[in-house]
């Protein structure tokens, strides 16, 4: 249920390669990408809690992680990659306005981001690492 929340975010948000992958096979299918791509890709939740409240139990998703990426040359002068990354931030400040607007999750508290850099990637993308805490908050199982 998350990853197809999170993608179908991610695609409202203006991205237009949206992938679901997991960090081992990230770097794989990051190389699909063409140079015009505005990559999203969410990654493979490792963990998760499981919280009991209202005699039910929700899932915690603490973090969920997605990047917001684009392709870059290595030539490429800091100045041209600071313009990719502001435009990377409004695609990255547009999917998590589309997680809160979607009503999936309960309130989004305040997002963790960090730059991804040229080398994690054999693509040559940079771009933005977001953590989100997310609580679902439409499974709520009784027990």
């Amino acid at each position: 249920m998350i990853q197809q929340t999170l993608k179908t975010a991610l695609t409202a948000a203006g991205c237009t390669l949206v992938l679901y992958e997991s960090a081992q096979l990230a770097n794989i299918t990051a190389d699909q990408s063409h140079a015009s791509d505005v990559i999203g890709l969410a990654l493979e939740s490792d963990n998760m809690r499981l919280e009991v409240a209202g005699n039910g139990v929700r899932e915690h998703y603490a973090p969920a992680v997605v990047e917001i990426l684009g392709q870059v040359r290595p030539e490429d002068t800091a100045e041209h990659n600071d313009a990719v990354l502001t435009n990377l931030l409004t695609v990255a400040k547009k999917f998590i306005y589309q997680v809160i607007r979607g009503g999936a999750f309960a309130k989004v508290p305040p997002v963790s981001v960090t730059k991804v850099p040229e080398r994690r990637y054999d693509a040559n993308v940079i771009g933005w690492h977001l953590e989100l805490d997310l609580l679902v908050i439409s499974n709520a199982n009784n027990c």
